[in-house]
């Protein structure tokens, strides 16, 4: 699972230019250089007097590189399983940002969509993991 972790996430990187031609999956309105130009017919209800747009599949294509080269720099640093146990911590993180700023509709419990409640779970799960693989062995073991 540690050696699959950075080629998951070059391939999460990659697969998110998708939602660029399908003009899905972004964010809030946005003003700035790197903004995405969404047509009338594929805003969503309430932003369509907006015209630009959070790109946030590219926030996710780059944070999922960043990560990935940050992964294969510090391999040799840890145990076996922990590598892995950070691949999904910081994926989580990433998703938690990146869904705070998404519009499109989703499912939401106590006001925050369940993608980020499922990010906030998963990732204190492998934050639990990464430190338990983090002990001697024997500790793992109890």
């Amino acid at each position: 699972m540690d050696a699959l972790a950075p080629g998951v996430l070059f391939a999460q990187a990659i697969g998110r230019f998708g939602n660029w031609f399908n003009i899905e999956l972004f964010g809030r309105p946005l003003d700035a250089p790197w903004a995405l130009s969404v047509p009338l017919l594929s805003r969503p209800n309430g932003f369509t007097q907006f015209t630009t747009f959070h790109p946030t599949f590219l926030y996710e294509a780059i944070w999922s590189t960043a990560l990935a080269f940050l992964l294969l720099t510090l391999s040799k640093r840890f145990r076996p399983g922990q590598l892995f146990a950070l691949y999904v911590l910081g994926y989580c993180i990433g998703r938690i940002g990146i869904e705070s700023i998404r519009i499109d509709q989703a499912h939401e419990i106590f006001g925050l969509r369940i993608n980020v409640w499922v990010g906030v779970i998963v990732g204190i799960g492998a934050l639990i993991v990464f430190r338990r693989l983090n002990k001697d062995s024997k500790d793992i073991l109890r």
